[in-house]
């Protein structure tokens, strides 16, 4: 008999064993007449330990060596608790019973019949007394009624606005708690929900984090009233506010001070300075506090953590604006409407500003200029600063402390180091208060920082930007191999469609250059002014060479974009900005516009194939001329594999439907057309698929498809073992 079987046969004496010999079989349930048995008292070791409903694990807990733990067997479980129980007459929703281990409660709220009403089209009404919490996961909308509540920082008074929600449990989950007795709150299903889980069946980091129970698909959110309710083997984390937290917040909004909050939170990685910082943003924006003023109609933040943005991809830090309190994570807003949120943004190229610190440092107090000479000096701004707080990384905090001077400096631990913490103070002198608060990091996190940086930019590439003058963003879930791409000519002179590549970082040579942009992602910056090049302009004598070329091409010497810096060109003839010490454009005079990703390289029609999902008009609209800066940003893998991806999630495969040329802009930038042979091949990938072509047969660009040995090296091949090799 194995240990197995034998301590099943210890666990249940009343259920007769199978022999030794043969497996043992499930054990039968008890007869009617036969007495319930009783699952054995759990001993001390297997309770929680230290939990809260801050964040809990579905995990099992683990057992001790040397010690046997009794086994109970789940049919016995069920038996106990699927008794007979009278029928109930309210047809609402009702808390499941937990089978075998404890629950813990999220939600305060207890549907009844007169409280909870659920309607057929999706919506549920709610009235909430003072003090009982919502814990809510998915996507929905919110609307007050009637009363008052606060969720996220925010206050919501009663009105007929909605405002949209995301909430996946890769982040804490926001908490809505009524705040006024006989509180009315209406969820409304989230109309962009679709479309941002459909991201799932190109990225799998995008899956399994909503409400998907398979009963309950047609909504888009679900109440979590116990641990019980959440998806299997999923760590739920709260969004809670500490106490000290708490009473910052209310010192800062009825505080009377001369001059308008500027307050700068710093702190550690992972020790929620985001989580502050927005949490402040949204009290300022809906609280007006004890005094008879109304809320500001406006809150400027400054997001300057290129490695975990607020409101943008990574790799770019931004001045923006909002009148509405923000209750979604980052990946669900990657960016914000240019024309009257986004005021101002530059490209650092990278995650982090250990690649040039004083560039950095340089578009931090070019942004703050921004802010202060505009009509936005009146609003309170929030800075949101990197988690390098070490080294360079606190010289370049003392100094951003020193330039912005701003009505306080948060520090979010109080655990130092000593040496960050005299610095940050000793930069403050005694004009600027400096305060220090708890940290709350993120505790069972499914995801790591590399995977929100991915979903944050794949996001981007996929947003419809058109929703962004909407109340809620859209995404487009095609691949992006399957979108139609900008075609930008680099051959010509004046009328190409940008000056030329900067590299911020390691320069290729010429012959490389193609295969170093190539499936990359590039930041699209627009040049103010030619002082925006700074040195890099006549760096050597490849100004006069261009202009030869650019007046075999038909540009008059000196009238093209090679009188504004040294420019080269790679052996495919791309227009390179010569940059052997690693400068940057001025940040004074230039400012970047979105991402670009190159899908391809045309060297017979001289155009660059770029995919973004900035559309024509932002690019007309900001006039001046534009210059691709490559630096570190991640290496978009994940475009890559989008195709693939869907195919495995049982999608079809779908030709992006061709269209006739349309009218170019100034001969700069066109959208993309075929010739007749790429139609003749377009009309064969139709054929193909209509035959139930592979994915093989397919391009895709960035991706060859290999079969068998085909480019592998001799020998690489898979050998079959037949025998033991290691054996005498």
């Amino acid at each position: 008999m194995s240990a197995f079987a034998a301590r099943k046969l210890m666990a249940t004496s009343d259920t007769p064993s199978a022999p030794s010999g043969s497996p043992s079989p499930a054990p039968a349930p008890a007869p009617a007449s036969a007495p319930t048995p009783v699952p054995a008292p759990e001993s001390k070791q297997d309770e929680p330990r230290n939990e809260s409903i801050e964040a809990v694990s579905q995990r099992p807990a683990t057992r001790r060596r040397g010690k046997r733990q009794p086994v109970v067997d789940e049919q016995m479980i069920e038996s106990e608790t699927q008794s007979p129980r009278p029928k109930s007459t309210t047809p609402v929703q009702t808390l499941p019973e937990a089978k075998g281990r404890s629950s813990t409660p999220y939600s305060t709220f207890r549907p009844t019949k007169r409280n909870y009403q659920r309607k057929a089209n999706g919506r549920a009404r709610i009235h909430a007394a003072e003090g009982e919490r919502l814990v809510i996961i998915g996507s929905f909308g919110i609307n007050i009624c009637e009363g008052e509540a606060s969720m996220a920082g925010a206050v919501f008074f009663a009105s007929d606005k909605i405002h949209w929600v995301h909430a996946p449990y890769c982040h804490a989950l926001p908490v809505i708690r009524a705040t006024a007795s006989n509180t009315v709150i209406e969820l409304h299903p989230h109309p962009a929900a679709q479309g941002l889980r459909q991201l799932a069946k190109l990225n799998p980091a995008f899956g399994k984090l909503w409400n998907e129970s398979a009963d309950k698909v047609d909504s888009t959110f679900e109440i979590m009233y116990t641990s019980e309710d959440a998806p299997k083997r999923a760590i739920l984390q709260q969004l809670v506010s500490p106490a000290e937290w708490n009473k910052k917040l209310a010192g800062i909004i009825a505080s009377k001070q001369k001059r308008t909050p500027v307050i700068f939170v710093c702190g550690p990685k992972s020790s929620g300075k985001s989580t502050f910082g927005r949490l402040l943003a949204n009290r300022l924006v809906t609280d007006q506090g004890d005094s008879s003023k109304k809320p500001w109609s406006s809150v400027l933040v400054l997001d300057l953590d290129p490695g975990q943005p607020e409101y943008g991809p990574p790799g770019v830090i931004s001045l923006n604006r909002t009148s509405t309190p923000t209750l979604s994570p980052p990946f669900c807003h990657p960016t914000l409407d240019p024309a009257h949120s986004q005021l101002r943004a530059h490209a650092i190229a990278s995650v982090s500003p250990a690649l040039d610190p004083q560039h950095f440092v340089e578009c931090a107090l070019d942004l703050l200029s921004t802010y202060r000479r505009s009509i936005n000096a009146k609003h309170p701004l929030v800075i949101n600063t990197p988690g390098w707080i070490q080294g360079t990384g606190l010289d370049i905090l003392a100094e951003m402390v020193k330039e912005m001077r701003p009505t306080e400096v948060i520090y979010m631990s109080q655990d130092g180091p000593d040496e960050t913490v005299d610095s940050l103070k000793s930069a403050c002198s005694t004009s600027i208060p400096f305060s220090t608060l708890p940290s709350q990091p993120s505790e069972n996190t499914p995801r790591t920082a590399l995977h929100l940086r991915t979903m944050q930019t794949m996001s981007y590439f996929h947003l419809t930007w058109a929703s962004l003058a909407g109340a809620y963003q859209t995404w487009n879930p095609t691949p992006l191999t399957e979108l139609r791409p900008w075609r930008v000519r680099y051959s010509g002179g004046a009328d190409r469609g940008f000056i030329g590549i900067l590299f911020y970082d390691h320069q290729p040579a010429p012959d490389l250059v193609t295969e170093a942009i190539n499936g990359m992602i590039l930041a699209l910056v627009r040049v103010e002014s030619k002082a925006a090049f700074r040195d890099l302009i006549n760096q050597d004598s490849s100004d006069s060479a261009y202009a030869e070329a650019s007046e075999q091409e038909g540009d008059p010497a000196g009238s093209g974009p090679s009188s504004r810096g040294s420019i080269t060109r790679s052996t495919e003839g791309i227009p390179l900005i010569q940059n052997p010490q690693g400068r940057t454009l001025s940040p004074r005079h230039s400012r970047v516009l979105g991402l670009v990703l190159v899908r391809g390289v045309d060297t017979a029609r001289g155009e660059l194939q770029l995919l973004t999902p900035l559309p024509a008009e932002v690019v007309a609209e900001a006039g001046g001329e534009l210059v691709l800066v490559a630096g570190k940003f991640d290496t978009p893998s994940w475009a890559y594999a989008e195709e693939l991806h869907r195919k495995a999630a049982g999608g079809a495969v779908v030709v992006a439907p061709i269209e006739e040329d349309e009218e170019e802009a100034d001969g700069q930038v066109v959208e993309e057309s075929e010739s007749d042979e790429e139609e003749e091949q377009e009309s064969r990938r139709d054929v193909s698929k209509a035959v139930g072509a592979s994915q093989s047969e397919i391009e895709i660009p960035w991706v060859e498809m290999l079969h068998g040995s085909q480019k592998r090296s001799v020998g690489s091949r898979v050998w079959r073992v037949r025998r033991d090799l290691g054996r005498n």
